[in-house]
């Protein structure tokens, strides 16, 4: 008995580092360790530890390890309080509360400048207000990545190549909508199961930012990348409520501007990296086509009817702050 304690009390002093009055933090992502995702979130645990000297811990989970690798199951687990915070793409977010949907919406920034100065405004601001009625607390934006359409048929550089093309989309509506739109036929998959459909082609396309289409090694089944920026792909940096309230002034003061940091870094780290990408992709035998101005205008031209329908389901309060 007395060798099962000394045990018990060795495993809980390694893990609070030698300070029995740490508080700990599981933080949870669904990327790996070599992801921006991850960077953003080891910047985030080294800033709030040093600057806490150790009296806050954060333990980082990648591959959403404490949710089987599943991301809903993952986001329910933040809410529950079963872990204690989480990185969460807008996209899943909006399965909970379609006013997230917004930022999907099809060619609403130019680029990443515009996208990053919505998320830290009043816009940006209104979205997080809405995380508490879901157990949740918002500390920073982080970024995704705009979103680029690949393809195993034809290079795309207008609406026309689109038409009957079988696209793989996020399991939410407005994606379904948007290349219905296009005359594209969509449809969403597990993520896990995309690489064999693509490869046996009951799939000719998918839609990803740079980032998973390299690490996924997609350019292994599909030749043809069109960067098109149509739809823009945020996370957010989520902690539960009920573990946020827990905290003192001081320590969510810490930790709220430690995340704005982090993340900061996180998004600029983004921006760097899609340069190098598009030369890794073209290496591997990808061919690049880019989208020009006349054809946005086209692409946005056909987007009218989601703009229409997605006021009225996003609230008129939130879209006419994204479209100020």
């Amino acid at each position: 008995m007395k060798r099962i304690l000394l045990v018990f009390l060795l495993i809980t002093l390694i893990l609070n580092c030698g300070n029995p009055n740490s508080k700990t933090i599981k933080l949870s992502l669904i990327l790996g360790d070599n992801s921006s995702w991850y960077a953003g979130a080891k910047k985030w645990k080294d800033l709030v530890e040093k600057r806490s000297a150790h009296k806050i811990r954060i333990i980082i989970y990648p591959h959403a390890q404490l949710a089987s690798n599943n991301q809903r199951t993952e986001l329910e687990m933040v809410q529950s309080g079963v872990i204690d915070a989480s990185l969460e793409s807008t996209i899943l977010l909006s399965l909970i509360d379609q006013r997230f949907s917004v930022f999907s919406l099809p060619f609403l920034f130019k680029n990443y400048r515009e996208a990053f100065k919505k998320a830290d405004s009043a816009a940006g601001d209104a979205l997080l207000e809405i995380l508490p009625e879901n157990n949740l607390i918002g500390l920073a934006w982080g970024v995704n990545g705009f979103r680029q359409l690949t393809n195993s048929k034809d290079k795309i550089n207008d609406l026309s190549p689109l038409k009957d093309l079988k696209v793989r989309v996020p399991a939410i509506s407005m994606y379904i909508d948007i290349f219905k739109e296009y005359k594209a036929d969509p449809s969403s998959m597990n993520f896990g199961e995309l690489f064999t459909a693509l490869s046996q082609k009951t799939m000719d396309a998918q839609e990803n930012p740079l980032h998973v289409i390299f690490s996924a090694k997609l350019y292994e089944v599909q030749k043809h990348l069109f960067i098109w920026n149509y739809s823009y792909d945020p996370i957010i940096l989520c902690i539960n409520k009920k573990k946020w309230d827990s905290l003192n002034k001081e320590e969510q003061t810490l930790l709220n501007n430690a995340a704005k940091e982090a993340f900061t870094f996180q998004r600029e780290m983004v921006v760097k990296q899609e340069k190098e990408l598009e030369k890794k992709l073209e290496k591997k035998g990808m061919i690049i086509s880019k989208i020009n101005d006349a054809t946005v205008q086209k692409f946005r031209k056909a987007s009218d009817p989601i703009y229409k329908k997605y006021r009225e389901i996003i609230t008129e309060k939130i879209f006419d702050l994204f479209m100020e």
